[in-house]
């Protein structure tokens, strides 16, 4: 009982484990021509980890879990998951530092990798991508939305297998009106008097105005109001600003919202649609 105690599982957890395996094992058994997409769960909270697992078995996927970063290191080496459901806060190693391992030993069968995670702050989304995760899931979540970004995350070949999540379109593509710029933290340019100080946009005035403007809470259409910049300067600044890697782009809810322009935008309506989301 103590050494449950220590890892956090219950007599509860331990029999829904058995119940989870021995489910698996049916599943296998009555649909054995059945290819089915693999999924690997790893989270420190046996109840969590148990709860997606069970929401993912009874949606058809074959799921294995693990409890701690280095046992969901070597499943993953050895499961081969179609997708990597992977908490950031782990008690040994964490969620980062398992992403890089996988990203860099699986590189031939790389599986789709969604980081779950309480910390929601815009800068620790955009790490957690950096190290190679496709998805960043802040805690807590839906069902539905996890569902949702499993099956978005794994072979389209392999999805027949599976039931198809309630909402299987994407949401509406947000305008770049109701985006929310945010400012990227940058070490170098804090160092010196002023952001723009070594940067080739210095001399662009109206990146500078909108720059100045944002304060991670304000949309496009409040900052064009603040500024009183034309379509077209706005369009123009916000490319410079992206371009340069100054600040990024998030949608109401909180979700970095990653964004392209076209190679050789005009700067007018044109340029407004060519801002899309990936």
């Amino acid at each position: 009982m103590y050494l449950d105690k220590l890892i956090g599982v219950t007599r509860a957890d331990c029999k829904r484990m058995s119940e989870l395996r021995y489910e698996k094992t049916m599943r296998n058994m009555t649909r054995p021509g059945v290819s089915r997409p693999r999924v690997l769960v790893v989270d420190d909270n046996a109840s969590t980890c148990l709860m997606i697992a069970s929401a993912l078995q009874q949606g058809g996927y074959d799921v294995d879990i693990a409890l701690n970063g280095q046992d969901g290191l070597t499943k993953a080496l050895t499961f081969h998951p179609h997708c990597l459901v992977l908490d950031v806060l782990l008690p040994d190693i964490n969620g980062y530092t398992v992403c890089r391992h996988v990203c860099q030993r699986l590189q031939q069968q790389l599986p789709h990798i969604i980081l779950i995670s309480a910390k929601d702050a815009p800068l620790d989304q955009h790490y957690g991508l950096r190290q190679g995760a496709d998805r960043y899931l802040p805690k807590p979540f839906t069902e539905e939305a996890l569902l949702q970004a499993v099956w978005e995350g794994v072979p389209a070949a392999l999805r027949q297998a599976v039931s198809t999540p309630l909402s299987c379109t994407p949401p509406p593509r947000p305008a770049l009106w109701e985006l929310i710029p945010r400012r990227i933290p940058n070490t170098d340019t804090m160092r010196s008097r002023s952001p723009f100080a070594i940067s080739p946009i210095t001399g662009d005035e109206r990146a500078r105005q909108l720059y100045v403007a944002i304060d991670g809470r304000k949309t496009v259409s409040i900052l064009a109001t603040m500024t009183r910049l034309e379509t077209k300067d706005i369009s123009q600044a916000l490319h410079v600003l992206l371009q340069e890697h100054y600040i990024e782009m998030y949608d109401a809810a909180g979700q970095l919202v990653e964004t392209t322009f076209d190679p050789a935008p005009s700067w007018g309506n044109e340029a407004l649609s060519s801002l899309v989301e990936r």
